[in-house]
């Protein structure tokens, strides 16, 4: 990479590490990405972060001199929760109203969901057109990790990198192996993410169960089979070579799609809860 021009292959490693931050952002990191990306988008945008018992008043962030709010919601998966995410639509825009319609009108009203490239719920537009009905508001709307993506490689080469972070300059030969590492670790954390919610405790664990613990309780609660738990066990050899420099081999396109289906079978099953999550 010379200068500080991106080319084609820096510019696909940012947007990789760009996916890998929305995979592993979640609540309060999500919610500091988008207000990095806004900061370099929108001149006016201001933050506004919780104080004391007063918090926020459920706004999240605003651009004052348009009267643009932005609610953010990032739980580890909101495709779990429906209602729940309508909920919130409903209940911050009438926090954000009782507090701050006075101080400065609001005009547009968007809800900014980390929907880990999934996609936003249909109810959630249903919920939102409602309100910019109800409200005589200009416009609302759900913003989701695509328009992140499409706002932040609008910006220039050196804002992009300050929320991206270090680019390495690499060949061809080695960005086929980043691209390919970073797909893989993308499909497994969300792997990880999905199966521990399903068979943990309600309460915080004091410690995380191991994933060969997981797995287990999915094959004895039939979620997955034995053959799927053994393929698990064997992209988790392969994970951990990978982390711990041991190997530089990556599994193949063919093995992530088999984790990626195998987490979507974990998701549709439903949640089967311990009592405990520690070991």
């Amino acid at each position: 990479m010379q200068g500080l021009t991106m080319d084609d292959i820096s510019l696909s490693i940012a947007r990789n590490m760009f996916h890998l931050q929305v995979y592993e952002s979640d609540g309060v990191r999500f919610e500091d990405l988008f207000s990095k990306i806004m900061y370099y988008k929108s001149q006016g945008f201001q933050q506004v972060k919780p104080y004391g018992n007063v918090g926020d008043r459920k706004n999240d962030g605003f651009i004052k001199d348009e009267g643009v709010y932005y609610q953010v919601y990032a739980p580890e998966d909101a495709s779990n929760n429906v209602l729940a995410a309508v909920n919130k639509i409903k209940d911050d825009f009438q926090g954000l109203m009782e507090y701050w319609h006075d101080i400065c009108h609001i005009k547009k009203y968007y809800f900014v969901l980390n929907d880990k490239y999934k996609g936003s719920l249909p109810q959630l537009h249903k919920e939102l057109i409602n309100l910019q009905s109800d409200f005589n508001l200009i416009d609302t709307g759900v913003i989701v990790a695509k328009d992140l993506e499409h706002d932040l490689f609008n910006l220039p080469d050196d804002m992009i990198r300050s929320v991206v972070g270090h680019l390495p300059d690499i060949d061809h030969e080695e960005y086929m192996f980043v691209s390919g590492f970073t797909c893989f670790i993308s499909a497994w954390i969300n792997f990880e993410k999905v199966a521990r919610y399903n068979v943990c405790s309600v309460e915080e664990p004091k410690r995380p169960l191991f994933v060969g613990k997981v797995v287990d309780v999915l094959v004895q609660n039939k979620i997955i089979s034995a053959q799927d738990a053994d393929f698990i066990k064997h992209i988790t050899q392969i994970r951990n070579r990978l982390v711990h420099g041991v190997s530089m081999i990556v599994p193949k396109k063919s093995e992530i799609d088999i984790l990626i289906l195998i987490t979507e079978k974990v998701k549709l099953a439903g949640v089967y809860r311990l009592n405990s999550c520690s070991e």
